[in-house]
């Protein structure tokens, strides 16, 4: 059987081909707009995933980190009197406006955090140090906002808040949903976002070992009224889910996905059928000869199966190029194994559901058609 769906391929390429096309042009898609949401849900959580705390504690109706309300900054003390709390971190999150070179304005939003241990970042930095952040008004900014930023460099003075400050760290992919992140100490960050000196924007709490975030964060519920805790992973996980909820961003990528499998079932389906009608007399000769209804729909499924293997294979290849294509814009993303076993689970889908479209006709087809 094997070779004789092959010989059907062969006999009309440009077929083949067209349905080759609308296997990889659907799976592209799908892997592309796939990378983008997984890129942009990155960005949301992207302050709680790369903080080194394991608790997050914020007011009692914040559910997403982008959004979070000032706190009384003497709520720590009594949340390091919790039983395994080890130790707590204040944050300060302000925004403000940082003055080009070129003299434009942008708005930018500080992370402040405690030195020398900066917990709530910066992260990945690949020029200068995180401890240069202690140093005299000194600030951290992500290469790919400085392109937005004007181009700054380490050692370059900017003005913030209507201050001047000085680039002291380059880090690369630690950005924000919506925001041009700069990082710097606690109490610059007050400073140049004018945030009161006596309020914080959370807490960010590390556990004494043998507990468990989850047991912490239950205790710290249970004894306080007007905060809440979040494990890390929950944190991140309400963070997307406001965002997602508030916004269009997941109804407009799903819709595209859609698009695609609909459009991708639709080529191939058509192509497919197109090609057994142009081949309806060889069908019918088959069955003249014995082949029955299954095996001219085994057939024709296998063919399918072929063109899926081909067209998931290049359209792969076309991910990881956008992927690596991409990169230097700071859009990064990848994909674990399951999401490429579920890639070519959808190019299956894709290929037998056209298939099964195709053959629907072609496998009643009478044997004194050859005649």
């Amino acid at each position: 059987m094997l070779r004789t769906a092959f010989r059907f391929m062969f006999y009309d390429k440009t077929k083949t081909i067209g349905a080759a096309v609308g296997v990889i042009v659907a799976i592209f898609l799908i892997g592309q707009q796939t990378g983008i949401f997984i890129f942009l849900t990155g960005l949301m959580s992207s302050l709680v995933d790369n903080s080194s705390a394991q608790v997050w504690v914020v007011g009692s109706n914040v559910k997403d980190v982008n959004n979070l309300s000032a706190l009384d900054i003497r709520k720590g003390n009594e949340i390091r009197s919790i039983k395994g709390v080890k130790e707590v971190y204040p944050l300060v999150i302000s925004g403000s406006t940082m003055k080009l070179q070129n003299g434009k304005i942008t708005p930018v939003r500080l992370i402040g955090s405690e030195a020398p241990d900066f917990v709530g970042g910066p992260w990945n930095v690949v020029n200068g140090k995180t401890s240069d952040l202690v140093n005299y008004r000194s600030v951290a900014a992500d290469k790919f906002d400085l392109r937005n930023l004007g181009d700054i460099n380490v050692g370059d003075r900017v003005e913030i808040g209507g201050k001047m400050v000085i680039i002291k760290a380059i880090t690369s992919g630690a950005r924000g949903f919506g925001a041009n992140y700069i990082f710097t100490d606690i109490s610059l960050a007050a400073e140049l976002g004018n945030f009161p000196d006596y309020k914080v924007s959370a807490f960010l709490v590390n556990i004494k070992k043998g507990y468990s975030p989850n047991g912490v964060t239950g205790r710290i519920n249970s004894t306080f009224t007007g905060i809440k805790a979040w494990t890390k992973k929950d944190f991140s996980k309400s963070t997307v889910k406001e965002i997602l909820k508030d916004g269009g961003i997941g109804q407009s990528i799903g819709s595209l996905i859609l698009f695609a499998l609909v459009a991708g079932s639709v080529i191939i389906g058509l192509t497919l059928y197109s090609a057994a009608i142009d081949r309806l007399s060889d069908y019918a000769t088959m069955k003249a000869i014995g082949a029955n209804r299954k095996y001219v729909t085994r057939l024709i499924l296998l063919q399918a199966f072929i063109i899926a293997i081909a067209g998931f294979v290049i359209g792969a290849l076309l991910i990881v190029g956008f992927k690596y294509g991409v990169k230097n814009s700071g859009l990064r993303f990848s994909f674990s194994t399951l999401m490429w076993i579920i890639f070519f689970a959808l190019t299956l889908i894709i290929s037998i559901t056209g298939a099964y479209f195709a053959s629907r006709n072609i496998r009643n087809v009478e044997p004194s058609k050859v005649f």
